[in-house]
C-alpha cells in the first residue's frame, strides 16, 4: 500500500481538473408550493422540471458557475445565483455567510420538508399528521436522542462545524421570518395544518442528521425473524436460506486486493459452532408481539389508527411509517493512471418523493468548491465533485447493531441481570401528542383541510447497558445496542473533508473519520479510482451467530471495532474499475442480517449485471459508454441476462406450457420499459416475474416455515424486477426439471390472468412508481426504472 500512496501523492498536471459533469434530481429541485399556487394549482416552475429529461435519459450540466439569475438576499458578504432548473449556487465571503446563505436557499425550496423532516426526527410527527405516526415517534424517541443528548451532541463538535450548524440554521431562520412576514409566500402546508413556521435551532437540525448517519446507510436487523425461522425449522433450513457466505458471492473489492473479514481470524469451524450455540440459546426465548415497541404504558389513550399501524410493524421496530426512506444504490468507477483519466457514476435510489429527498445545490467560500447533493437539514455535500474529485455513496447494509436479550430479575421489571450483577434500567416517562389521522385532504395534497381534535398518551421508555429496549415479553427484554450510539456526527467531518479533497490520497485519509457504513466510491483528476467501506464495525464475538439474538449477559459482548486498515477498501485496482450495487464489499466478509440478507443471492445478486456493463464501458471509457450503462442498468430485469443457460437448458426437456412460457422469456430482450402503441410491455416482463415467484414457491416449500418468514414478501420497493431472498434462493438450488415445473405453474396462472393461452396477449401496463407526497405537491405519473433518485456522472482528467 506503501507505493500505492506514494504514487497518489505524485504532482498533479497542471491541466488536472473536472473535464464534464453532469446530474439529474427528478421531479425538481424545488418543493415549494404557495397558498397563492394551491389556488391557481400551479407550483414553483422547478417542482417538475427534471422529471421528462429524467424519463428520457438526460441530465442538466453540473458544472460550476452556470449562468443563471441572481437573487436578491438580506446578508451581507451572500450571493445566490439559479441556474436554469432553479439549482442555487450559493458563494460566502465567509464560513459564516456561506453556510448562511445554504440555510437560506434550502428553506426557500423546501420549508416544509425541513418541518417534516425536524418532527420525523425529534418524534413529533402525530402532533401534526395525526395519531397513525404515533408508532414513528415512539420509535425515534426510544431508539434516538433526548434533547439533552442532542444538545451534547452540538457541543462535541469542533468549533468550525458549532459554526456551520449556527449559520445554517440562522439561514433557514431568516426565510422563517420572511414568509411570517408575507403570508402569500407561505407555504401552503402549513396552513392546512393550522400551524406556523418556528425558528430551527442547531439541535433540530442534528436530529436530522443523526438519523441519516444511522438509518440510511442500513436498519436494524431482523434477529427475531431469524429466532422464529430457526426455532420453527432449526438451524439447518436458516443456514439454507440464510447463509453467511455464498459460493460465487460478487465483492467490490477483487480478491486480489484482499479478503477483510468481518470478523477476524473466525474460522468456518467456529462458525458452525457459533450457530450452534445460538440456536441452542434462542430456541426456548420467547418471541414478542408484533404489536410491542418496548415502552410501557402510563398514561392516557392509544388511539386506534396507532394499534392497527403497530399490529402491521415488523416485530423488531423497523420501516414504522417512515417518512425518511432508505433504499439501494449503485456507483461506478473507472479510472486510468496512464492516461490520467477517471468517470464517475452514483445514482443513490431512495424512491421518488415530492419534494425529493435530496437537495442540490452549489457551494463556493474559504477553502471549499463543491457542487452536489445532501438531504435538507445536512450541511455537507454528500454525493457531488469539487473541482478535482468525484465522490458517491451506497448504502453499506452491514451489520452495525445487535440485539441483546435481557434477562429481567422476576418482580422487577426494570432491573436485569448482567455479569453476575443486578443492573437497573435507565427509564423516562415521553408524552405523544396527536391528532386523528387526516381524512379530509386538499385538493392538491395529502394534508386535512381542518384541524382535527388532539390527544395524548405517556409511555415509558427504557434503556440497558447495551441500549434501548425495542420489545418485552415475559422475563426478557430485547435491547439494540448500535456501534454509532453517540458518534453519528463523526460522519460529518468526514464528508466535509471529503468535499474539499484534492484527490483519491485525501478521500482515503476522510474514510478514516467516517462513523456511518455507506460504501464511498471516489475519483479523481489524476486518474486514481478507490473504494471504502468505512464506519464503526463491530468485531462481533466468535463464539455465537450474528444473524440471532445475543445473551445481554456479557457472555457475547463486541470486541471493540475495526481499524481503518481492517476495514474494507481498495485503491487503484488492476482491472481500472470498481462497481458497488449494495453487494458484499470483500470476499472475507458475510452476509449477516437484515439488512444485508438480501445479498444472499450471490452469483445472482443485482450487481452481477452492473458488472457486467462497467466492465465493457471501462474497456473503452466514454461519457457515451457510461450514459448507454445507465440506461440498461435501470431499465432491464437484473437477472433475466443472467438468466439466459439456466434457461436454455431448462428449454432442452421441456414440451408444451412448459416449453411456452421459457421460450416467452427467451425471445425477451429484459426490457420492462419498452412498451408497444397502447403502452403495455413485452409478455417476458409477466412470464419472468410469475416463473420467478412459482420457482421460489417450489424451492421454499422443503424449507417449511424459515422459507416462509425469511424468504418470502417482495423485493425492495426501488428493485421491482430483482429478486427477493426466495427468488435468490430458488435460482441458485433448483435444477432443469425444477425451472420447467416452476414454468408450466407459470402458464396456468398467466392464462387464468389473462384469459388467454395465447403469450402474445400477456401484455401488462408499464410498471409505475408510487410516489410518496410530503405536502401540496401531486407529482405527474412517474414510470418505474431501477435507478438513482439523482444521478450524476462525472469525467476527471487533464
Amino acid at each position: 500500500m506503501g507505493c500505492v500512496l506514494g504514487a497518489l501523492f505524485a504532482a498533479m498536471p497542471a491541466s488536472a481538473r473536472v473535464i464534464d459533469a453532469t446530474s439529474i434530481l427528478p421531479p425538481g429541485e424545488s418543493g415549494y408550493v404557495s397558498l397563492l399556487g394551491v389556488a391557481s394549482g400551479t407550483g414553483s416552475p422547478h417542482d417538475y422540471d427534471q422529471q421528462q429529461p429524467f424519463i428520457d435519459f438526460e441530465r442538466k450540466d453540473a458544472m460550476f458557475d452556470q449562468p443563471g439569475t441572481a437573487e436578491s438576499v438580506p446578508m451581507a458578504g451572500v450571493k445566490i445565483v439559479r441556474d436554469t432548473y432553479g439549482v442555487p449556487s450559493v458563494t460566502g465571503a465567509t464560513d459564516q455567510a456561506l453556510w448562511w446563505g445554504a440555510g437560506y436557499a434550502t428553506a426557500e425550496d423546501r420549508l416544509f420538508e425541513l418541518e417534516v423532516f425536524r418532527r420525523a426526527t425529534t418524534g413529533h410527527l402525530a402532533d401534526v399528521l395525526g395519531s397513525s405516526y404515533i408508532p414513528m415517534d415512539v420509535e425515534v424517541r426510544r431508539d434516538f436522542y433526548t434533547p439533552s443528548e442532542l444538545t451534547a451532541l452540538y457541543g462535541s463538535l469542533p468549533p468550525a462545524f458549532e459554526t456551520r450548524y449556527s449559520s445554517y440554521a440562522a439561514g433557514i431562520n431568516a426565510w422563517v421570518d420572511h414568509v411570517n412576514n408575507s403570508p402569500t409566500e407561505m407555504p401552503a402546508e402549513y396552513p392546512a395544518l393550522g400551524i406556523t413556521p418556528t425558528h430551527f435551532t442547531p439541535e433540530d437540525l442534528i436530529a436530522i442528521g443523526v438519523y441519516l448517519a444511522r438509518t440510511t446507510p442500513n436498519t436494524d436487523g431482523t434477529d427475531l425473524l431469524d429466532m422464529q425461522a430457526i426455532q420453527a425449522s432449526g438451524p439447518a433450513k436458516l443456514n439454507r436460506i440464510l447463509p453467511l457466505r455464498i459460493p460465487g458471492q460478487i465483492a467490490t473489492i477483487p480478491r486480489a486486493n484482499g479478503l477483510f473479514p468481518s470478523v477476524p481470524g473466525r474460522t468456518p469451524t467456529q462458525e458452525r459452532a457459533a450457530l450452534k450455540r445460538s440456536y441452542a440459546y434462542v430456541r426456548h426465548l420467547p418471541v414478542p408481539a408484533a404489536s410491542d415497541p418496548g415502552s410501557e404504558y402510563v398514561s392516557g389513550t392509544m388511539p386506534s389508527e396507532s394499534s392497527a399501524a403497530l399490529q402491521a410493524a415488523s416485530g423488531d421496530g423497523a420501516g414504522l411509517l417512515n417518512p425518511i426512506h432508505r433504499g439501494g444504490s449503485s456507483m461506478v468507477a473507472i479510472g486510468n493512471l496512464r492516461t490520467h483519466h477517471a468517470f464517475l457514476f452514483s445514482g443513490p435510489e431512495l424512491g421518488f418523493s415530492a419534494p425529493e429527498e435530496l437537495y442540490e445545490l452549489e457551494l463556493h467560500g474559504p477553502g471549499l468548491d463543491v457542487r452536489g447533493i445532501t438531504a435538507p437539514g445536512a450541511p455537507v455535500i454528500a454525493i457531488g465533485h469539487n473541482a478535482h474529485v468525484a465522490f458517491g455513496l451506497t448504502s453499506g447494509l452491514s451489520q452495525t447493531d445487535a440485539l441483546y436479550a435481557e434477562h429481567l430479575v422476576p418482580g422487577h421489571p426494570d432491573e436485569y441481570y448482567y455479569r453476575g450483577r443486578v443492573l437497573q434500567m435507565s427509564c423516562r416517562d415521553e408524552t405523544f401528542r396527536y391528532r386523528p389521522s387526516p381524512t379530509s385532504l386538499l385538493p392538491t395534497g395529502g394534508l386535512p383541510s381542518s384541524p382535527p381534535q388532539a390527544g395524548s398518551v405517556t409511555l415509558r421508555l427504557c434503556r440497558t447497558i447495551h441500549g434501548p429496549v425495542q420489545e418485552r415479553v415475559g422475563n426478557i427484554a430485547y435491547a439494540r445496542r448500535y456501534a454509532t450510539w453517540m458518534r453519528e456526527l463523526g460522519t460529518l467531518t468526514g464528508l466535509a473533508d471529503v468535499d474539499t479533497a484534492a484527490g483519491v490520497a485525501q478521500v482515503n485519509r476522510a474514510a478514516a473519520e467516517l462513523t456511518w457504513n455507506e460504501n464511498l466510491m471516489a475519483a479523481d483528476d489524476r486518474g486514481h479510482i478507490g473504494y471504502w467501506h468505512p464506519g464503526l464495525l463491530p468485531v462481533r464475538p466468535k463464539g455465537w451467530d450474528e444473524r440471532l439474538p445475543y445473551p445481554g449477559d456479557g457472555r457475547a459482548e463486541w470486541r471493540g471495532f475495526l481499524t481503518p486498515a481492517q476495514r474494507p477498501h481498495v485503491i487503484d485496482p488492476a482491472k481500472r474499475w470498481l462497481s458497488n450495487w449494495n453487494n458484499i464489499p470483500s470476499q472475507g466478509w458475510t452476509t449477516g442480517n437484515d439488512p444485508a440478507s438480501e445479498r444472499v443471492a450471490g452469483p445472482w445478486f443485482r450487481v452481477a449485471w452492473l458488472n457486467r456493463l462497467a466492465a465493457a464501458v471501462a474497456r473503452h471509457p466514454t461519457f457515451a459508454g457510461m450514459n448507454r450503462m445507465i440506461q440498461q442498468e435501470g431499465t432491464v430485469a437484473e437477472q433475466r441476462p443472467l438468466a439466459t443457460p439456466e434457461l436454455r437448458r431448462a428449454l432442452r426437456g421441456a414440451r408444451g406450457p412448459a416449453a411456452t412460457v421459457l421460450r416467452t422469456i427467451l425471445a425477451w430482450n429484459g426490457s420492462y420499459a419498452q412498451t408497444d402503441s397502447n403502452g403495455t410491455v413485452d409478455p417476458g416482463v409477466v412470464a419472468w416475474q410469475e416463473l420467478k415467484d412459482k420457482l421460489q414457491a417450489r424451492a421454499l416449500a422443503p424449507l417449511g416455515k424459515a422459507g416462509a418468514l425469511i424468504g418470502g414478501g417482495e423485493p425492495n420497493d426501488e428493485h421491482v424486477f430483482d429478486v427477493n431472498i426466495g427468488q435468490a434462493y430458488a435460482l441458485r438450488t433448483l435444477g432443469p426439471a425444477g425451472w420447467r415445473r416452476a414454468a408450466a405453474a407459470a402458464f396456468s396462472a398467466l392464462s387464468s390472468h389473462f384469459n388467454s393461452s395465447d403469450p402474445s396477449k400477456w401484455r401488462a401496463p408499464r410498471a409505475m412508481f408510487a410516489e410518496t407526497e410530503f405536502g401540496a405537491e401531486q407529482p405527474p405519473p412517474m414510470p418505474f426504472f431501477d435507478r438513482g433518485t439523482f444521478e450524476q456522472v462525472v469525467e476527471l482528467g487533464s
